[in-house]
């Protein structure tokens, strides 16, 4: 179960990737050349399901390791109930009123895609089980409310931005095997494997055998793997930021570790944090812009500051 440990400074990286179908060509080599503020130049998004940060460490013993050996936040919340708004925050800083809903809308959103894009950085999104390139239908164990990008206007709108870019885990393994994963990746294992359907074992079980592998990668030495719950099963939020103070308006309290060379050995960090915490330091590890909701620096600042 151990992760190889990487020889590198022990620092705080509480932060921190796209395939292709056949025949479309995504741009690997952008012609503007950024300039990130770390060593990190890959934040990969791992999104499970549907349990609160106590059960979580209890029962997922592969969980519970990352935390204690990479960077843990255990003040960590979602934003509300059920999934698809948590989805929706993670990737675009607002719920677009989804909070109590996970039924299938499009919306003229910004989102980080569109940011990425601004910077001529890769990105893609990755969907175990899905059947094709940019499915909107729920063929199980594929679930339409856990691929946020489908969500989003700019993107579904467009066949060809779609189709390269909402992939699945077959387009995933091509890049790792080609070592060429995106700036930016959002995983997002199937109903059984996220522990959905299953439990918290499973989902911590699942999760070893994906991530172990990809530790031991070259690429590794400039990724960070961000793995955080969609929601729990309570209704604690993490009410004010800057005072710290706790409300029973969220998605509940969360579990979020972060897996890179620069967090090995950090532990508990008990800044309050939520899914808009997970995208603003993401966009300032990458460079990227805010998309002017929710993830805004003033209320849920970039957490760089132990780097």
């Amino acid at each position: 179960m151990v992760l190889p440990q990487v020889a590198v400074v022990f620092a705080l990286l509480l932060v921190a990737a796209v395939g292709h179908p056949t025949g479309v060509a995504v741009d690997r080599n952008p012609s503007v050349v950024p300039l990130f503020p770390t060593t990190i130049s890959h934040a990969v998004v791992i999104v499970l399901e549907n349990s609160e940060a106590a059960n979580t460490l209890a029962k997922g013993p592969f969980l519970d390791y990352l935390a204690t050996h990479y960077a843990y936040a255990s003040q960590d919340y979602a934003v509300c109930h059920p999934s698809a708004p948590n989805y929706l925050a993670l990737t675009s800083g607002a719920t677009f009123s989804q909070c109590g809903t996970d039924t299938y809308h499009v919306f003229a959103a910004t989102n980080i895609a569109d940011e990425l894009e601004a910077k001529s950085l890769t990105w893609g999104t990755f969907q175990e089980s899905m059947l094709l390139p940019c499915d909107i239908v729920s063929t199980y164990p594929y679930a339409v409310k856990h691929d946020p990008f489908v969500f989003y206007k700019d993107i579904v709108s467009n066949t060809t931005r779609c189709d390269s870019h909402v992939l699945n885990f077959k387009a995933w393994n091509s890049d790792v095997n080609k070592s060429a994963i995106p700036n930016y990746a959002f995983i997002t294992p199937n109903l059984k494997d996220d522990g959905h359907d299953t439990n918290v074992s499973y989902a911590s079980n699942w999760l070893h055998g994906f991530l172990t592998p990809l530790v031991n990668k070259t690429w590794f030495a400039h990724t960070a793997f961000f793995i955080v719950y969609d929601e729990g099963t309570s209704n604690l939020g993490a009410g004010n930021s800057a005072t710290g103070t706790t409300n029973t308006t969220g998605g509940g309290h969360i579990y979020f570790s972060v897996v890179s060379p620069l967090s090995v050995g950090v532990g508990n960090i008990t800044n309050r944090t939520t899914h808009y915490s997970i995208l603003t330091t993401i966009e300032w590890l990458l460079g990227i812009s805010s998309t002017g909701h929710h993830d805004k620096a003033s209320l849920w600042p970039p957490l760089k500051s132990a780097l």
